[in-house]
């Protein structure tokens, strides 16, 4: 099995912790030892060697990412860290990874996004493993079961409905994958019947109670057929990789993502549940969500020495040697660093990125 680690992005939705040249896959936040990144690594390293990974990037991140690999005695080998010339979205960047693994034959292979923050790394590793003889079925997707009505991510329906005692009715496929060392993993799998956009807040407690799973971003697939279904679905991309060179394959494509392009379109696909703890740390609300283990008595979570008084539900994170005092207020995300310092309330943290950009069209090098 090959994996493919997608470590591209633009730091704007967890900024000023992530930087346009900083995203935040390569940020080490608060409690961490590694860097997100280096421990999307160290997954990857459970399931394979060094040789069996491929990083999709850019290229003003080549030195980030060998710094990085280098800090945790990992060396990938130079012609599998794939950089790309433009960012054109996840599609594109997926068949780029795809046509090097094919230049050594076809395999199933495994796609990671770098930005992910998953506390119980083993128990990913043998549900990829135990994935794999379905791959070659069709394309295989992860599906996170919901803790709590999330409206930053999308959700997969599966061939089930939920009965009225919250169990599932429908047939799921079983597979199972006997792994080295004689290890047993079985997975259950349902055939996706939708993919479904964010939902506003009550759609999503809809979701939830009919047994929908979030959809993680993780996906499996054999390298032929996956070539083969973007022929079939999405031909401009597939005509634009048949370029010769990376800069012409990538002036050429439409930027479009691996779900709206191929995903969604597919006849054969399935769902294999990840009944584990997973945040793609998406946005400040995402972040309160990592660190909720460590909130006070009033739901405050503080990664320093600050002060509260009267408050709730708040996040203050600051890397600054200061003093800092929250009074009488709720709901409400502190950020503070040497040359940046964010405010926000908690419900309005995707609206993090049009500060990004008001302050691109000014000019401005703090992005």
């Amino acid at each position: 099995m090959k994996m493919i680690v997608m470590a591209g992005g633009s730091g704007t939705r967890l900024w000023p912790l992530s930087r346009t040249y900083f995203p935040k896959q390569f940020v080490k936040l608060s409690g961490m030892d590694n860097s997100i990144f280096q421990m999307t690594i160290n997954r990857c390293l459970l399931m394979g060697q060094p040789e069996d990974i491929y990083i999709v990037t850019s290229r003003d991140y080549l030195q980030l990412i060998q710094e990085q690999t280098s800090a945790i005695g990992i060396s990938i080998p130079q012609e599998q860290i794939l950089l790309e010339p433009q960012a054109k979205n996840t599609l594109p960047a997926i068949m780029y990874a795809v046509q090097a693994i094919r230049k050594n034959g076809d395999d199933v292979c495994a796609v990671f996004a770098s930005d992910h923050v998953i506390d119980e790394p083993q128990i990913l590793a043998d549900t990829i493993m135990g994935s794999i003889e379905l791959a070659s079925q069709g394309f295989v997707c992860f599906g996170i079961t919901p803790d709590a009505p999330e409206t930053g991510y999308g959700y997969i329906k599966p061939g089930f409905t939920a009965d009225s005692s919250g169990g599932q009715i429908g047939s799921p496929l079983q597979l199972a994958y006997e792994l080295v060392g004689k290890k047993r993993v079985a997975n259950t799998a349902y055939e996706i019947v939708e993919f479904k956009e964010k939902p506003d807040l009550d759609t999503a407690r809809a979701y939830i109670k009919a047994g929908y799973y979030w959809n993680s971003g993780m996906f499996m697939f054999r390298s032929e057929q996956f070539t083969a279904a973007v022929k079939k679905h999405n031909p401009d991309v597939f005509n634009a990789f048949e370029a010769a060179s990376v800069e012409e394959k990538f002036k050429r494509t439409p930027a479009i993502s691996v779900d709206y392009g191929l995903v969604e379109k597919l006849d054969e696909s399935f769902v294999v549940p990840l009944n584990m703890k997973w945040n793609d740390v998406g946005s400040f609300n995402s972040f309160y969500e990592r660190y909720k283990a460590i909130q006070d008595e009033n739901g405050n979570i503080l990664l320093g020495d600050e002060v509260m008084l009267g408050c709730s539900n708040n996040l203050v994170y600051s890397e600054v040697d200061k003093a800092i005092a929250v009074i009488g207020v709720s709901d409400i995300v502190v950020v503070d660093l040497n040359d940046a310092l964010l405010i926000c309330h908690r419900d309005q943290t995707q609206k993090v990125k049009e500060v990004v950009d008001k302050l691109r069209e000014k000019g401005d090098k703090r992005v």
